[in-house]
């Protein structure tokens, strides 16, 4: 077998590193696409499901009951889910040790 110089063993190592990279990066890409893909059916799940419930109002508004509507396959739409706020975090006066460092480093020029 010929020996290689060190620069061709240079070339292929990172050459097969760089494929390595490929390979990995592909994955990466595809994660990207699928949940790009993935918020785009949820909005659009989510704008279908509002008609629904626009319509599905408009036919109680019409006059039918919850009941017919059922029984004709029609269920009630979900509502949404109640969006739940987060309780404001107390703000923490610094310590006094914070507070020195704070001053020492707006002090330096």
């Amino acid at each position: 077998m010929a020996e290689l110089s060190a620069k061709a063993v240079r070339g292929e190592t990172e050459k097969a590193a760089l494929q390595l990279l490929r390979e990995r990066a592909n994955l990466v890409g595809e994660a990207a696409t699928a949940r790009h893909e993935r918020d785009q059916l949820v909005g659009a799940l989510r704008d279908a499901n509002a008609r629904y419930a626009e319509r599905y109002t408009a036919a109680l508004q019409g006059g039918w009951t919850g009941e017919e509507l059922a029984k004709l396959g029609l269920d009630a739409p979900e509502s949404a889910p109640a969006r739940r706020r987060r309780a404001p975090q107390p703000v923490t006066p610094p310590t006094p040790g914070e507070q020195t460092a704070v001053a020492d480093e707006a002090a330096q020029p």
